[in-house]
């Protein structure tokens, strides 16, 4: 049977990097995008109105899934159900006398400081953000996700080594939205482009791929070097990786991650070239096609990610396997 937590967890990991991804796909790819277009389109209606729909049922999943991680948790610690964890205050106690507790007061304080941030945003701008509220969004939307770091391995330990890995951790999760997240909205921005099929599409969809793909190229930088370090100090030694039941699943991340690498290095050599230089409509169209075929692999892959990490983040580090088998 599946485990409810490690089920709720991958729920809260996916729709929390999908709200980061969508905020910061806005900021450093859309916004950029329209602004640079004369006038605004149907492309970009859709485009934003759609996307404002994603976020914030993802946001409302992220939400959810969040009360329901604390109260599966509480139930776990105290060993009562649902109705018996709520009667006796071991909810309460959780969250108010433990360290996930008091990470997850922090988070629900942020994510109710995005949710406001994106309300006040629909006031001010007949975009998707405005220009100065979009950086607090973003912001935001960061620290909510980074701060997830508090509840997995890296909130573990003492000292200097504790530090270094709960910061590798909270890098690894907001390189995570600058590209896994991100790749929700570059997939509905393709397809917008290509269904409206208006004056410029042809550049709007290069541009938006070169800059998405250069956004790419950071998070996938800061995704090694995170997971270097993490992986220093989850395994015993490259062995673990074999011989233990987390190294193997942590060797299946990272071919997973190896093939996600791969199908954006054929998108940004072979496909987004042929957008740049002068395609006509119906190569832009082909082209465009098989970007989306091509991005849609890599949401999959990348979700396959994030069930492993739900699963991951609740088994015993390969270390700790290893120690006791010594």
């Amino acid at each position: 049977m599946i485990n409810p937590l490690v089920l709720v967890r991958d729920f809260h990991l996916a729709s929390t990097v999908i709200v980061a991804g969508i905020i910061f796909f806005d900021l450093f790819v859309a916004a950029p995008l329209w602004r640079a277009m004369p006038q605004s389109s149907a492309a970009q209606a859709r485009f934003q109105s759609s996307n404002k729909t994603i976020l914030w049922i993802s946001l409302a999943l992220s939400i959810a899934s969040a009360l329901a991680w604390l109260c599966l948790l509480s139930m776990r610690i105290g060993r009562r159900d649902f109705g018996d964890a709520i009667t006796d205050g071991t909810i309460w106690l959780v969250l108010s006398q433990t360290q996930f507790g008091f990470a997850w007061q922090v988070r629900l304080l942020l994510v109710g400081l995005l949710a406001a941030c994106l309300l006040l945003c629909r006031r001010v701008s007949k975009g998707f953000i405005a220009n100065g509220p979009i950086i607090l969004a973003g912001l935001l939307a960061g620290a909510y996700l980074g701060s997830l770091a508090f509840a997995g391995h890296g909130a573990e330990g003492l000292g200097i080594g504790q530090d270094i890995h709960l910061a590798a951790d909270i890098l690894h999760l907001v390189a995570a939205a600058l590209w896994l997240g991100a790749l929700i909205p570059l997939l509905l921005l393709l397809a917008c482009l290509a269904r409206f099929k208006e004056d410029g599409w042809v550049l709007a969809a290069a541009r938006a791929g070169s800059r998405f793909s250069t956004l790419g190229i950071l998070a996938v930088g800061a995704l090694l070097v995170s997971g270097t370090i993490n992986a220093a100090f989850l395994l015993g030694g490259m062995h673990s990786l074999i011989d233990t039941g987390y190294g193997r699943l942590l060797l299946l991340k990272i071919m997973l991650f190896a093939a996600m690498v791969c199908v954006a290095g054929i998108n940004r050599q072979y496909l987004l070239p042929r957008l740049s230089d002068g395609a006509g409509a119906e190569q832009a169209s082909g082209t465009v096609r098989r970007l989306v075929q091509s991005v849609l692999v890599e949401i999959a892959l990348g979700l396959a990610i994030i069930s492993i990490v739900g699963t991951l983040g609740i088994m015993p580090p390969a270390n700790d396997m290893t120690a006791h088998m010594h």
